[in-house]
């Protein structure tokens, strides 16, 4: 695997996943790009790391979740790739310990900006997800939607 297909799937598979589980928001920011656009099932389309970093506090306020991502296909255009995966994740309510097993495919259109010590940072420009059907066939119940 190529040294930036590895570091987009570190992004991806490793990076995101991290700074969803520790509620880090400026860790979770960092992995955007200033103009991004977010767009999660039950919420609104965000666009802009202060829209995207309400969305995180909206999306972790009274849940803890645990996910775990994996890349399918990275399809890498010079500056820029695609990615398609998908996440699973454990939600746990912080009021009552009640858990909930959620799936989403991901994609991903990543850019690759340069650092301030002139090294190339893979980071997300845009990102889509989408319910997967649960087990036995019925809809998937959403992250915490917005009031």
């Amino acid at each position: 695997m190529s040294e930036p297909n590895r570091a987009i799937r570190d992004l991806f598979e490793l990076r995101y996943p991290a700074a969803v589980v520790s509620r880090d928001r400026q860790a979770y920011l960092d992995l955007y790009t200033e103009c991004a656009l977010w767009i999660r099932p039950g919420d609104i389309p965000r666009r802009g790391l202060d829209a995207i970093g309400a969305g995180f506090e909206a999306m972790l306020a009274g849940h803890r979740i645990q996910p775990t991502f994996v890349a399918v296909e990275i399809e890498r255009h010079d500056h820029s790739a695609t990615v398609l995966g998908h996440a699973d994740a454990l939600v746990t309510a912080l009021a009552d310990g009640s858990q909930e097993q959620q799936a989403y495919h991901a994609l991903w259109i990543v850019r690759a900006e340069s650092t301030q010590d002139h090294h190339l940072a893979w980071r997300i420009h845009r990102q889509i997800w989408t319910p997967t059907r649960k087990a036995d066939g019925s809809d998937p119940d959403l992250l915490p939607s917005l009031p």
